[in-house]
């Protein structure tokens, strides 16, 4: 079984508070909620404006190629909160973890707590080398998270990412599988 193949078993995921399933255009009004909210995607995209364009969205980037993506939902609730991605490379044996959570539910560990749940299966059930993660420089609570998982920064990239019409410099953090299990 290919490393794809074993990441498409893997589209249901637990955690101790948290379920990763598929995203759906059931999960509109949620994601709704905190995608048109100006602090929560302060540094990660554009602000939804409607509900139609949140259902856009889900149909273009979550149901057209759903493979790595999660909608986190709280399992006391049954409410979507977030989503996560992991953006497989095959050939190099290696992902990158990106999040995005509404802001009322900041810290909480939700996004560690699911983060650390993909590391889990990419190192454990996929095989991977190697796993990372960037956040914009501005935005330390997403730096925050990476080092809650293990990760370790690795540089600064400079000029690296257009964000709303200005350029970003973006932090690199990652972590292997040696310092995995070394956890």
């Amino acid at each position: 079984m290919t490393i794809e193949e074993k990441l498409l078993l893997n589209n249901h995921l637990e955690t101790q508070r948290l379920y990763l399933r598929p995203i759906t255009v059931a999960d509109a009004e949620a994601m709704y909620e905190y995608a048109s909210d100006p602090e929560t995607v302060k540094y990660i995209y554009a602000r939804h404006k409607s509900l139609d364009d949140t259902k856009v969205q889900i149909l273009n980037y979550f149901v057209k190629d759903p493979q790595g993506k999660w909608g986190l939902e709280l399992k006391s609730t049954h409410k979507m909160i977030g989503t996560i991605d992991f953006r497989l490379d095959e050939k190099d044996l290696k992902a990158e973890i990106g999040y995005a959570i509404g802001c009322h539910y900041w810290g909480n560990g939700f996004a560690p707590e699911a983060a650390r749940r993909l590391l889990k299966m990419g190192f454990e059930v996929l095989g991977l080398k190697r796993i990372e993660a960037l956040h914009c420089s501005e935005n330390l609570k997403s730096g925050r998270v990476m080092q809650k998982i293990g990760m370790q920064k690795e540089g600064l990239l400079k000029n690296n990412t257009q964000l709303k019409g200005r350029t970003v410099d973006d932090i690199l953090y990652a972590i292997t599988d040696d310092q995995w299990q070394k956890q």
